[in-house]
């Protein structure tokens, strides 16, 4: 008798037991928790130190060398920023999967002080194999893990840099007669990252942040009547501790005009131009002091962009039914057309080609049309054979960056995107996309309940997309067949 009293007490702290971590998964997070500490080179932690998310990378396998957007729709994690405490930690949640089953493994962050160089580091959170993963590659994880000593990896903390003092100053009679507003482009630095700079006297720019090492820079200047005055790039070595002295001589900056070319029906409807200058000479991977800027192309087929830095200029224009032709390039993307701006302002004509349109039902997986289905594709443009965007939709001006750094604004951050390449089918599954740059080769659909079946690309990974072939000048038409979304989830394995 007495052994069933124990028995039964047994099963009955086990049920509680089950109960109560059942609640816990229940009642907890539903996405992971990230300790982060912020440190100074020598260990000391850093209190109020800003850290801010900016995006994600999978576990290791087929997917980890992709750079994955923080989503804060389906995973409900929102990208607010965190700040360190008086030991320097900072709790960040981020969401579980990049997308689908696919687990997140690394964080990609910002993280910024007053009194220290800004950082963007990467910060592998798990490194745990992903679910489904075969046993040989736990026991390699447990061997590794046991070897190291570390059952359990710790986050690595971020260290932030002391960084070299950089004073810039003007030229007796350089620069805007009004003595302006000053600032500056620093390569590696995002032009509206906050508290950079000081201004100790008129013409004057200093800064403490600066990253030790080499860097290029760029003085600019905003003229009262809307001008932009422009310093020569200089490059520079900096040694955290000491002063770098830079004296520079600004012009004003230069204009372009032009007119697209007379395939282009007028009057031009929706059209955009979209400028961006690398400096000549500089390796674009070391993101070198740059300039973007946009407007909007005249029913005529006339633009204008004003005050812009010499360099590298490249132009790609978008309007209804147009875009302009393709520039040189290695990969299958829409690159812009390339000039050299320097010395004097430029005048040119763009040569443009038509663009297709895409005409897609949709059904579900038993073959009846399926409305509220989005049709998306993302025909991207190349930037100095580096960087690649939505085309046309890279509406945002550097300059109105530069005037925001530092300042208190939650839109600081919000380019305008006009979202062109999407559809949302009909009662009937109909949906069509145009204005689309014949480049582009896949698109995807997204709906609440269905998703496009799985495709393997031939490199390890799956992705839910839909081949498509474009004339241009034509409406190309293609018919695809959802499946539910919960039947086969994308895995690591």
């Amino acid at each position: 008798m007495k052994s069933k009293v124990v028995q039964l007490i047994i099963i009955a702290a086990l049920v509680c037991l089950v109960s109560i971590v059942a609640w816990l998964v229940a009642s907890g997070p539903r996405n992971p928790i990230a300790l982060l500490r912020v440190v100074d080179p020598s260990g000391k932690p850093i209190a109020a130190a800003v850290v801010q998310p900016e995006g994600l990378r999978t576990k290791p396998g087929p997917y980890v060398s992709g750079w994955y957007s923080w989503r804060t729709g389906q995973n409900k994690v929102p990208d607010s920023p965190a700040m360190t405490d008086s030991e320097g930690y900072a709790r960040l949640p981020y969401p579980k999967y990049v997308f689908e089953r696919i687990e997140t493994g690394t964080l990609c962050l910002s993280v910024e002080h007053p009194d220290y160089v800004p950082a963007r580091p990467e910060c592998r959170v798990t490194i745990a194999p992903p679910t489904g993963a075969p046993w040989r590659v736990w026991i390699d994880y447990l061997t590794d893990r046991i070897r190291r000593k570390e059952l359990i990896a710790p986050t690595a903390p971020i260290v932030l840099q002391k960084g070299a003092v950089l004073k810039l100053s003007l030229k007796p009679g350089s620069g805007s007669p009004h003595g302006s507003f000053l600032t500056a482009q620093v390569s590696d630095l995002a032009a509206d990252t906050g508290n950079f700079w000081t201004r100790p006297a008129a013409g004057l720019l200093m800064t403490r942040r600066l990253r030790p090492g080499p860097s290029a820079v760029r003085v600019v200047q905003f003229d009262p009547g809307g001008s932009i005055w422009f310093g020569a790039v200089t490059s520079i070595t900096a040694v955290a501790g000491q002063t770098n002295e830079i004296m520079v001589e600004l012009k004003p900056g230069l204009s372009v005009r032009g007119l697209l070319d007379q395939t282009v029906a007028r009057p031009v409807h929706d059209g955009r131009i979209i400028a961006h200058v690398w400096p000549k000479n500089e390796d674009v991977s070391s993101s070198p002091p740059q300039w973007h800027t946009w407007t909007n192309i005249q029913p005529d087929g006339s633009f204008e962009l004003h005050s812009l830095p010499e360099g590298d200029l490249e132009l790609v224009a978008i309007c209804d039914g147009f875009v302009s032709t393709n520039g040189p390039g290695k990969f299958h993307f829409h690159y812009p057309q390339k000039y050299s701006l320097e010395g004097s302002d430029l005048n040119v004509v763009l040569r443009m080609e038509p663009t297709a349109c895409l005409e897609v039902t949709v059904q579900n997986d038993q073959g009846k049309p399926l409305p509220d289905a989005q049709v998306s594709t993302w025909p991207n443009v190349r930037y100095g054979e580096w960087a690649a965007t939505v085309i046309g939709e890279d509406c945002y001006n550097t300059v109105d960056l530069l005037n925001s750094a530092g300042k208190d604004s939650p839109n600081r951050r919000v380019l305008f995107r006009p979202v062109h390449f999407m559809a949302t089918t009909d009662l009937s599954g109909w949906a069509i996309i145009r204005n689309i740059p014949c480049e582009a080769d896949v698109f995807t659909v997204e709906h609440p309940r269905y998703v496009l079946p799985a495709a393997d690309t031939g490199f390890g990974q799956k992705r839910r997309q839909s081949a498509m072939v474009l004339h241009p000048g034509q409406t190309n038409s293609v018919t695809v067949q959802l499946e539910p979304a919960t039947q086969s989830p994308i895995t690591h394995y």
